[in-house]
């Protein structure tokens, strides 16, 4: 687990209202990014939005313009995006040849819309591209102030939206605006902002193996147990289920139910994604909070099939409340700000926010059990009366942490 950083630059009307935002990669605080590949850039980029630094709120009723190169165009995941809200922008010196146009008219006939950048003349060879993209980002800093008047007028008369980008004064701006620009992004208005977060790193070892399983058309039953060895991976795939990412706002009662909601193809594509963004160079090391995370999720699950025996929904409801019961830690956020970002089901929410319902007494005898706060724990199970004592939440740590430790993450306390 490591902090994460990304851009964001607004982009204006004439009105200086907000029509969308423009995400950056940055690998730090610092407002400079030199990403080496601009593929992996892209994958980084898209990743963090949509599922790790959950931003899908932000986006959500907003344009977001991404920069993508041939490469990441090409690859099939780039379908997981949004293609309602996301517009994806490229450069027109690396789409000039066939191939690269023909996979953009593919993604327009899928709904995706296209904002062509890089313009600093037009010729003959820009006009095909100029037909694919529905707005055109014109930089002012290269373009002489005549050359600027002629690429103007030759646009106006394509009826595309045009962005006026790198406006750094009024007189810039003023200048667009009589030029006939619709829309403005540069420092005169806004300087791109560093949204910083927490990330947690999957493993590659259980990226692959989820990869496989997908290959391999394997029951939905294994692609759970799969995904509850990985607890960076479940509260990732939470996020993306409840982004624009997922056109969706289902309000998730298990790993299953998140399984199913986002689909096979998509939960494909993203896993595949996440393969791209990290370069294929993984962390194996696993973080304590994980453990604790995986190893809680475990406790509560066993904890409710001996208090609740017969209540299937309520024991797969468990294990994904004790693993995001550890979630504000692990990402330095509070619980409400988690809550947030995930439309988790309503029992579920009311055990994390309040400690209420059946899964909420769950939780609080969990955590005081974990805080060795035993009077806590005495009085919590009281109601439960001969069906739980201390000794009995001994056995049930001590059938969770062989599960733990078979993971390779195990933890020492509940």
């Amino acid at each position: 687990m490591h902090d994460a950083f990304i851009g964001r630059q607004p982009i204006l009307d004439k009105d200086q209202a907000l029509v969308g935002y423009e995400l950056l990669f940055r690998a730090t605080t610092d407002n400079n990014a030199a990403p080496a590949n601009g593929a992996v850039a892209t994958a980084d980029v898209v990743c963090k939005a949509f599922a790790e630094l959950g931003l899908a709120k932000v986006l959500d009723h907003v344009l977001t313009f991404i920069k993508v190169d041939a490469e990441f165009l090409a690859a099939d995941f780039i379908e997981i995006l949004p293609s309602r809200c996301v517009v994806l922008e490229i450069d027109a010196d690396q789409f000039l040849h066939g191939p690269a146009q023909e996979r953009c008219r593919e993604l327009r006939k899928l709904g995706y819309a296209f904002c062509l950048s890089g313009l600093t003349e037009i010729d003959d060879g820009c006009w095909p591209l100029i037909d694919i993209a529905a707005w055109i980002k014109v930089g002012l800093g290269d373009i002489p102030h005549e050359r600027l008047q002629t690429i103007a007028r030759t646009l106006a008369t394509t009826h595309r939206r045009l962005i006026a980008a790198q406006v750094e004064t009024q007189s810039q701006q003023e200048l667009c605006r009589l030029l006939g620009f619709d829309l403005f992004q540069g420092y005169f208005f806004a300087r791109p902002v560093v949204i910083e977060g927490r990330k947690l790193d999957p493993s590659t070892q259980g990226l692959l193996r989820l990869i496989k399983l997908l290959a391999d058309e394997a029951e939905t039953g294994k692609l759970e147990e799969a995904f509850r060895q990985e607890p960076a991976l479940v509260i990732n795939l939470l996020r993306l289920v409840n982004s624009v990412g997922a056109g969706m706002r289902a309000h998730i009662t298990s790993i299953r139910h998140a399984i199913t909601a986002i689909g096979r193809t998509q939960l494909k594509r993203w896993l595949h994604l996440l393969i791209f963004a990290q370069n294929g160079q993984l962390d194996f090391a696993r973080n304590p909070l994980l453990q604790l995370a995986a190893l809680r999720g475990r406790f509560m699950e066993l904890l409710v099939d001996r208090l609740h025996a017969r209540d299937t929904r309520l024991h797969d409801a468990a294990f994904l409340t004790g693993l995001m019961s550890v979630v504000p830690a692990a990402l330095r956020m509070s619980m409400t700000e988690v809550l947030d970002q995930i439309a988790v089901d309503p029992e579920v929410r009311s055990a994390l926010a309040g400690k209420q319902g059946h899964l909420g007494a769950m939780l609080a005898i969990t955590e005081s059990y974990d805080d060795c706060d035993l009077a806590a724990v005495q009085a919590l199970i009281a109601p439960f009366g001969n069906r739980a004592s201390v000794s009995m939440l001994g056995e049930v740590l001590a059938e969770a942490l062989p599960w733990v430790q078979q993971l390779g993450i195990a933890s020492p306390q509940a």
